[in-house]
């Protein structure tokens, strides 16, 4: 899809301690969907984006772009556009730089190129009431302040430069009545003349700029969904008793292997008995209980076990012998 800019519509608190603020910040726009789609008009707000299949487009800035007029020795239009310049305060003073780098010849017939510093105002507190900063955000008395310059821009050099920046290293300064840098503070009308017939630069007026954010986030959908399960996780788990169970199996000297249980809940849980019951129940299927040995006994004397014979008694001990003498 494509859009474009028709008009930037902003108003402004214009007293109070609220002044300034921002009461109307809107872009209205003409947008199309694919190469032959129809035009369409809609009106971009701060968090009222344009939504384009799925994708968004955020008013983010604005600012101002003066719109001016190059003219050669010969009076010939060499240039004609609209600046944007950077705004550097909240009542949207700005500063950038005005380039001319192709199509001007100065008055001996040389190409070369001319560059502006630019300092913009929207709301100009007017002569001597301090410095030239903007009082109020709207176009209430908008002033261009320009200092002139010739040579080289740079341009051709093949590196990056800043836009907004002007690079003076090459260039050679347009020199005023008093020697010093020509400059001067314009009005929408005004004009600055370059010495010696160089040219002129005319401040035709001002037209507005906004910045936009395009953002298409497609994995949306899957971060609320797993968003949404995390959340059912967590209240699940407040109705799950939480607990530690321990079973300890040792095996004695006999063979015969003794289990231990034990449990520890993380919370009250009045069951916890029960399920080990039912743990040691269910342990019991698997491995089930070594029988009872039979009881032993011993001989009054302890010297051994009783012994019976095939009838299960006791057994007649013999009689002992009289010893010779004795009476019988």
């Amino acid at each position: 899809f494509s859009f474009v800019l028709d008009e930037f519509v902003g108003t402004y608190e214009k007293s109070g301690p609220q002044r300034g603020t921002p009461r109307t910040f809107e872009a209205r726009v003409t947008y199309t969907e694919g190469a032959d789609g129809a035009e369409r008009k809609d009106v971009i707000k701060v968090n009222e984006p344009l939504t384009v299949d799925g994708t968004k487009v955020y008013l983010i800035a604005h600012g101002y772009a003066p719109v001016v007029t190059v003219r050669d020795g010969k009076g010939e239009v060499v240039s004609r556009s609209a600046v944007p310049l950077l705004p550097i305060d909240n009542n949207i003073t700005s500063s950038g730089a005005i380039k001319v780098m192709d199509g001007y010849k100065d008055k001996n017939g040389k190409k070369t190129q001319l560059g502006f510093k630019a300092f913009f105002v929207p709301t100009f507190a007017g002569e001597g009431k301090g410095q030239m900063f903007s009082q109020f955000p709207a176009l209430d008395f908008p002033v261009l302040a320009l200092s002139a310059y010739h040579g080289s821009l740079g341009v051709d050099s093949g590196l990056a430069q800043n836009v907004y920046q002007l690079d003076t290293s090459k260039m050679k300064e347009f020199k005023g009545e008093d020697g010093e840098l020509l400059k001067k503070m314009m009005m929408p009308g005004e004009k600055l003349d370059l010495p010696d017939g160089a040219g002129s630069i005319t401040f035709e007026g001002v037209e507005e700029w906004a910045s936009f954010q395009i953002s298409q986030q497609p994995g949306n959908g899957w971060a609320l969904g797993g968003s949404v399960a995390a959340i059912a996780g967590l209240a699940g788990s407040l109705f799950i008793q939480r607990r530690r169970v321990w079973v300890r199996a040792v095996r004695g000297a006999d063979g015969v292997t003794v289990v231990e249980m034990a449990g520890l809940g993380r919370s009250e849980s009045a069951r916890l008995p029960e399920e080990l019951g039912d743990l040691s129940a269910a342990l019991v299927t698997t491995a089930p209980v070594a029988p009872e040995k039979p009881a032993v006994s011993t001989s009054a004397d302890g010297d051994g076990p009783d012994a019976t014979n095939e009838a299960g008694s006791r057994p007649v001990q013999p009689a002992e012998a009289p010893a010779e003498g004795a009476e019988k």
